[in-house]
């Protein structure tokens, strides 16, 4: 109950409580500066990015998220952020728990 009341009073203080996994497309460089065959083009996928910070802001354009910020939430600075386009998420998975080995 203890942490309920303090989650809730950090969201009203605007602090950050949301620790997410943001699963997103990326563009995949296919070749290595020489020539290919369109086969081997056309065998050729996006990558995969697995993301997880704290969740900054969601709006229906974009997702924000920061891997660093100060611990006792007195400063509003933030380090290693990402601002990632909705239209490459696949999935925003929030963080409650430990993930198993095979997940990270």
């Amino acid at each position: 109950m203890e942490k309920e009341k303090e989650e809730k009073e950090e969201k009203e203080k605007g602090y950050i409580v949301r620790i997410v996994k943001v699963v997103w497309l990326d563009t995949n460089e296919v070749s290595d500066g020489t020539w290919q065959s369109k086969e081997d083009l056309l065998r050729s996928k996006p990558c995969s990015i697995d993301s997880i910070g704290y969740l900054i802001l969601e709006n229906q354009d974009y997702v924000i998220i920061s891997a660093d910020k100060d611990s006792y939430n007195q400063d509003d600075l933030f380090g290693r952020s990402q601002v990632i386009p909705k239209g490459v998420i696949q999935e925003i998975k929030d963080i409650d728990e430990p993930m198993e080995p095979s997940t990270i």
